[in-house]
């Protein structure tokens, strides 16, 4: 747990800086509709192997204010949003299965994220995040 702790203010940079860098192209285009991805989710847990952490211990831990909150937009656009510094991205849906895609450096990344009812669910750098709708 000791471990988990320490990584996770480097965690939540790293996603800031993924996301940040830059919106890719598909952002303009409309999503048509209301979809369940859509609104505002907050962090509510952070796992890495058998050790969890829940959002006030995160924020203990991060000595931060405020936890991670993903805003889903109707227009495909996504922003994360860590303590005051935030980034964006586009997320997609094809089949029932939603995606995030962000810059990093020159690359394009897209992350799977696993959406059941209220709660959605992604990987990052090995840590297994969990959000819920707000």
């Amino acid at each position: 747990m000791y471990q988990m702790k320490k990584n996770i203010p480097a965690l939540i940079l790293a996603m800031v800086l993924c996301i940040g860098l830059a919106a890719c192209g598909a952002g303009d285009q409309k999503k048509g509709g209301n979809t369940a991805i859509v609104g505002t989710w907050e962090l509510s847990e952070i796992a890495a192997g058998s050790s969890k952490m829940g959002a006030e211990d995160y924020m203990k831990s991060a000595d931060v204010d405020k936890v991670p909150v993903l805003t889903f937009e109707d227009d495909g656009k996504v922003t994360l949003d860590v303590n005051g510094d935030s980034g964006t991205g586009t997320w997609s849906e094809e089949g029932g299965a939603y995606s995030i895609t962000y810059k990093s450096g020159d690359d394009d990344v897209t992350k799977s994220v696993e959406l059941d009812g209220s709660t959605l669910k992604m990987e990052q750098n090995g840590y297994a995040l969990t959000y819920e709708k707000k």
